[in-house]
């Protein structure tokens, strides 16, 4: 361990013990050097002090040796114990060059612990801080750079750049030489590096020209940065994105197909029922065959009318624009207990306002993608719908007395995996809104909570939940 780590006790004493072994080195000196110069061995001890133990330390040495020198040596030259002007000078001469090796050797010192902390700062940061020459020849190598590419220190220190760039990226490296070599900085820039293992790493660099003392460019220091994760969540962000503009899309189109159905078809039906409504007035002047057809006629287009009026409500509730949620739900429930012989309830608070369409329409087709799985998986006779709301936000509630969810489908969806187009299509239409879904499974029946966060009021406003086309089927 090197001594200027040890205790501030321990250097102190090490300098004294030093300073009088320097002084009884020169004293047993003395047959060969006589009591002239006796600062021979103080010089070492002075240096030995200045470059290990510390500045305190090495202050002690000098003065730990001056004393020494000036009781065993100096006062043989003058019996009067004074010092002459020789003795002097050289006592002031060793103190002014004991100042400079003391103050050089503290610069050392400091140089080397500054040096020191910056490796250490190097080698533990997260980051790949790579230098390299203008050949491209790797001159150092962190532990963050062994971390994301995996090339250990030695595997990768005196070999090429190159080691970590794709074939198709090798242009790259050139151009970033060449912006080197004009002293210009690289900042920030994304790229994409190989690993030891042939895989491929995101990474952003920041790469600086590294000057000589005369101010040459003689290479570069980069520091790589992993982005996986940013790149990850810019990707989720995209997709998240994209799926919110596809169920938008979905609900324009589906609000389009039920506009279409009801001017188009529900029209041209209309049309023939009025038709046969006239010929039914003149049946009596048809043969028996063609009577009975003419009410065969009516009796099918009222069916298709009927047919057509749940597929378009289905496709995009009116009431649902003009009413509201409440409303909306109501009358689905009505069609969805008639249509699957499920006694299907809603449970709403004493007083409900109306929220902005998009939450509306959000909360129906989870309600409605819900009541469909009871319907196909559940085996349930009942199906209980709870809307409630407080100040911060409006939850949706969907129980069922089925036989629950398979245990390895219920892990999956606990882990956030993807296990069916519709619940994918709920999680995106509440992602998108900023709510969460729940799903608790037993094999008693599954509960199914959809939460909202309220937006500020000034956006609940009723009047921009109304629609300019709503569809009706007369």
């Amino acid at each position: 361990m090197h001594l200027r780590n040890f205790a501030s006790p321990s250097r102190y004493a090490l300098a004294i013990f030093v300073s009088v072994l320097a002084v009884f080195l020169r004293y047993l000196l003395i047959p060969l050097y006589g009591y002239e110069n006796p600062y021979h061995t103080a010089w070492l001890a002075v240096v030995f002090s200045a470059w290990f133990c510390g500045l305190g330390p090495s202050i002690v040495t000098t003065l730990t040796v001056s004393s020494g020198v000036w009781y065993w040596f100096l006062p043989r030259f003058a019996s009067t114990g004074r010092l002459d002007r020789t003795e002097a000078f050289g006592m002031l001469g060793f103190l002014t060059f004991s100042a400079a090796i003391i103050a050089l050797g503290e610069s050392n010192r400091r140089g080397a612990a500054a040096q020191a902390r910056l490796a250490a700062i190097v080698d533990s940061s997260g980051d790949a801080i790579v230098s390299k020459g203008l050949d491209g020849i790797i001159t150092s190598w962190n532990a963050g750079a062994e971390q994301i590419f995996g090339f250990a220190s030695h595997e990768a220190v005196g070999k090429p750049i190159t080691l970590i760039i794709p074939p198709e990226l090798q242009q790259e490296e050139r151009q970033i030489i060449a912006r080197l070599r004009r002293g210009e900085r690289v900042d920030h820039f994304e790229t994409v590096r190989l690993k030891k293992n042939g895989s491929r790493v995101p990474v952003s660099l920041s790469i600086s020209p590294v000057r000589n003392s005369r101010g040459e460019v003689i290479g570069a220091s980069k520091v790589a940065r992993d982005i996986t994760q940013s790149k990850q969540a810019e990707k989720a962000i995209r997709e998240s994105e994209i799926s919110a503009r596809l169920l938008q899309l979905q609900d324009m189109e589906r609000r389009r197909i039920a506009r279409e159905l009801h001017d188009g078809v529900g029209q041209l039906l209309a049309g023939m029922s009025m038709n046969t409504s006239r010929l039914r007035e003149e049946k009596s002047k048809l043969s028996p065959d063609a009577a009975r057809a003419a009410d065969d006629n009516a009796s099918l287009i009222d069916q298709v009318l009927a047919d057509l009026r749940t597929v378009t409500y289905l496709l995009h509730p009116p009431l649902l624009d003009e009413m509201g949620l409440d409303s909306g739900l109501k009358w689905y429930l009505e069609g969805f207990a008639e249509r699957s012989r499920i006694d299907a309830k809603l449970e709403l608070p004493p007083q409900w306002d109306r929220l902005p369409l998009d939450y509306e329409l959000c909360l129906f087709r989870i309600a409605q993608e819900c009541l469909t799985n009871i319907h196909r998986h559940s085996g349930s006779s009942t199906a209980n719908l709870k809307l409630s709301r407080s100040t911060t936000e409006v939850k949706l509630e969907v129980l069922d007395e089925g036989k629950g969810i398979d245990g390895q489908l219920q892990s999956k969806i606990d882990s956030g995996e993807s296990v069916g187009v519709g619940l994918r299509g709920m999680r995106e239409r509440l992602r998108h809104l900023g709510g969460s879904l729940e799903i608790q499974s037993t094999t008693t029946g599954t509960r199914v909570t959809a939460t909202l966060p309220l937006p500020p009021p000034s956006q609940s406003n009723a009047a921009e939940n109304t629609s300019a086309n709503p569809v009706q089927l007369s």
